[in-house]
This record gives C-alpha cells, sequence and structure tokens, in this order.
C-alpha cells in the first residue's frame, strides 16, 4: 500500500469509526423516544462548587410524564440529607421546601424555551432536536456498572443557554436509549451538577396525581422571581 494512502487512512479512519457509533446511539435514543410515556427512577446527585472544592450530595426519586411532545410534568423528591420537592407542570415550578413549611413557585413562562432546552438532556429526548440545539460528539463507550454506555458531549449552540450550561454530559445505555448518567458544567470555573439514575422503569403506570405536589395545610406559598 503506498504511504500518502496510509498516512490518509490513518487520518481518516478513526472519524469514519465515530460516525456510525454515535448514530446508532440517535438511532437508540429515537427508538426510545416514539416509545417513551413516562419514566421512574432513583437518583443520586453530586453538586459540585470549585471555588471551594466542595461536592454536595443528595439522594431521591425522579418520576417523568410526556404524553405529546413539548408537554413534560415532572417531580423531583429529594429525602437526603434535605427534603426538598421539584415540581414542573406546564409553565410553572415549584420548589417544596418540608423543613420551612414554604413552597416557591416559579413562573418559567418567559424562559420555556430554555426549560426545554434542558429537558432535552433528560429522558425520551430525540435526536434531531437535540442536534437542532446542541453540538454532539460522541466521545467513546464506557462501562456503567454492568451496562455498556454511549458518552456524549453535548455543546449548546445558542448564547443565552451557554450562561447557564457551558457543556453537558450524557451516558447512554446501549440497551435502552435512557440516559444512565448526567454531568452538567455550568461555570467556566469548573462547577458541575452529576446526576446518576438506578432501578429506571420505563414507561410505569404513572397517574397525573402521582407527579403533583402534596402539601400539607398551613403551607407558605411564596412567588420569587427567576
Amino acid at each position: 500500500m503506498p504511504l500518502r494512502l496510509t498516512f490518509a487512512l490513518a487520518v481518516t479512519l478513526p472519524l469514519a469509526a465515530q460516525t456510525p457509533a454515535l448514530d446508532d446511539a440517535f438511532a437508540r435514543m429515537d427508538k426510545t423516544a416514539q416509545q417513551f410515556k413516562g419514566v421512574a427512577a432513583d437518583m443520586k446527585r453530586d453538586v459540585y462548587t470549585a471555588v471551594i472544592n466542595d461536592h454536595a450530595m443528595d439522594t431521591g426519586t425522579i418520576k417523568v410524564k410526556r404524553e405529546k411532545s413539548r408537554d413534560t410534568r415532572m417531580l423531583i423528591e429529594l429525602t437526603s440529607p434535605d427534603a426538598k420537592t421539584v415540581a414542573l407542570d406546564g409553565s410553572s415550578v415549584s420548589v417544596y421546601l418540608p423543613k420551612s413549611k414554604v413552597v416557591q413557585v416559579y413562573d418559567v413562562g418567559a424562559k420555556r424555551g430554555l426549560v426545554d432546552e434542558f429537558l432535552l438532556l433528560g429522558f425520551g429526548a430525540e435526536s434531531a432536536e437535540l442536534k437542532e440545539k446542541y453540538d454532539v460528539t460522541l466521545i467513546g463507550t464506557e462501562k456503567l456498572g454492568s451496562a455498556d454506555a454511549w458518552h456524549l458531549e453535548l455543546i449548546p449552540k445558542s448564547k443565552e443557554t451557554q450562561q447557564h450550561l457551558k457543556k453537558a454530559e450524557l451516558w447512554i445505555v446501549e440497551t435502552t436509549g435512557l440516559p444512565a448518567q448526567q454531568r452538567l458544567v455550568t461555570s467556566s470555573t469548573g462547577d458541575f451538577m452529576l446526576i446518576t439514575y438506578s432501578n429506571v422503569k420505563f414507561n410505569p403506570s404513572l397517574p397525573d396525581g402521582a407527579l403533583k405536589l402534596n402539601l400539607p395545610k398551613g403551607v407558605t406559598v411564596e412567588h420569587p422571581r427567576l
């Protein structure tokens, strides 16, 4: 084989190898998205603040329900070390703090586009939507526990989104097309949030009441501005 041809193949083969693998990841995600109605899972978060080198850890559960495109409802219940419940329903996000018996209700209507971009990093995203909003690169295939996962890096295309999210990394399980882990880098100094999912249940029975806040009497309602 001529030396020039050998060199050309050596340069192009890594790129050629990545494209089919990335296409495989997109195809698997699209298949899951077509079937997606909801998910329930346990979750663990690691919120890292670089300036003080601090890791804040918490655990809980997440439930997501989607009956049609861009109509996502979500309930996150953090149980340890401090209880907190976050509910997304339509154009509002509610954060319930049981220790202080306060629920903070945020109107995200004006920021709905930004919220939708963040939701694309979660469950049931279609590849076309991801590619529209992010530059997507395949880092490689990795083992997470017993599962093989595609490790994707996503850079937001929108400057508005870049103010809140510098980049995201997704680990998509090859057999399910669902994320097993997400890493959201939120500042240029290296702050990030690492979310790991386990006991994932695909399309479980989720009645509407399962995604609503159950508030006791006497709760103070606040309406902070974003």
